[in-house]
């Protein structure tokens, strides 16, 4: 089913191992911070692009399985579509709580385009349950959507985080984006 997708789906896989590990360097940069605001940050921020990440590691993985099939794939899909529907819906909802802590953007980027993907991945995985041809375009359109989600995204948290000029904390999402 992936016969000519190998070199696809091992470089998607090495950017979202890369991906991960940089999360933990963007985590070990904030040790100037207030461990509530970190708190918050990993909730809402960091959590949300681990997991992205993540599902975009075991796609590649499941995808690089020899001999997997259309149904196996669809599951693997459907369970990581389903999870990550329910993570983007908290992230809306808890970003929308803190109002104006947060840049504008924040609420699209890190809640309701993650959710969008997973919708769109949960109709990949009922492509692939139904035997669709063109699941596996389906599939590496997600995979390439969500790492330069989780690009933009940790490109926006390092920013945030990088030193600044004037000596006072800012709230959480403060000049953020």
């Amino acid at each position: 089913m992936f016969e000519h997708w190998g070199e696809f789906y091992l470089m998607a896989g090495g950017a979202a191992a890369v991906l991960i590990g940089l999360i933990f360097v963007v985590i070990s940069l904030m040790q100037d911070r207030k461990r509530s605001t970190v708190l918050t940050g990993s909730k809402l921020y960091m959590g949300p692009i681990v997991l992205g990440v993540s599902f975009v590691l075991v796609l590649a993985a499941a995808a690089l399985t020899p001999g997997i099939g259309p149904r196996c794939m669809a599951a693997v899909s459907g369970a990581i579509a389903l999870w990550g529907l329910a993570r983007g819906l908290m992230s809306t909802a808890g970003i929308r709580n803190l109002k104006d802590e947060v840049h504008w953007t924040d609420i699209w980027f890190y809640g309701v385009l993650p959710t969008f993907l997973y919708l769109g991945l949960g109709a990949v995985a009922l492509a692939f349950w139904f035997g669709c041809p063109v699941a596996p375009q389906g599939l590496a359109g997600f995979v390439t959507l969500a790492l330069l989600l989780a690009i933009r995204n940790e490109w926006d948290l390092i920013t945030w985080i990088a030193p600044r000029s004037d000596a006072s904390e800012p709230g959480f999402g403060d000049d953020h984006g």
